[in-house]
């Protein structure tokens, strides 16, 4: 637990100082009419973050599979598929390309998903989970509605 937040907190860090690394911080110019923000990243790392937003999906659809089957003990695991170990893998420099915005609601949509799977492994309600996919469906939202990538 306390190497979680260590590392949630070294990143967090590092995302802070992306204003003192302007050439990692540079806003992707935006697209005609679209008003979201564009983050900027290699296609490589577009395709990585694409992936994990399937990956999002993909949970989420196991989620409500489980609940539509009445089987809350399936979400655990399901649900720690997008939580804070998908940040793992990623390069932080990645995270300074992005805006912090984008960066503190993906770390709150991991978290979430944590959180859902800690409160399954005790027996929550299907109430419950189903509060905690709405609030992760509205992170998902909300980001789509303020984001794009960037071309």
């Amino acid at each position: 637990m306390l190497r979680k937040a260590l590392s949630a907190a070294t990143l967090l860090a590092i995302l802070s100082s992306a204003a003192a690394l302007p050439a990692l911080a540079q806003r992707a110019p935006q697209a005609h009419g679209d008003p979201r923000e564009a983050v900027a990243l290699s296609p490589v790392e577009a395709e990585d973050m694409l992936a994990g937003m399937r990956t999002y999906l993909e949970t989420i659809q196991g989620i409500v599979a489980a609940m539509a089957e009445n089987d809350i003990d399936r979400v655990p695991p399901i649900a720690a598929k997008s939580g804070a170990k998908m940040l793992r893998d990623v390069n932080p420099v990645t995270g300074l390309k992005a805006p912090i915005g984008f960066s503190m609601m993906s770390f709150d949509t991991h978290d979430k998903f944590d959180k859902l799977a800690e409160k399954a492994r005790a027996g929550t309600s299907r109430t419950e989970v189903l509060a905690d996919l709405r609030d992760i469906l509205g992170n998902c939202i909300a980001c789509h509605a303020s984001y794009r990538l960037a071309p």
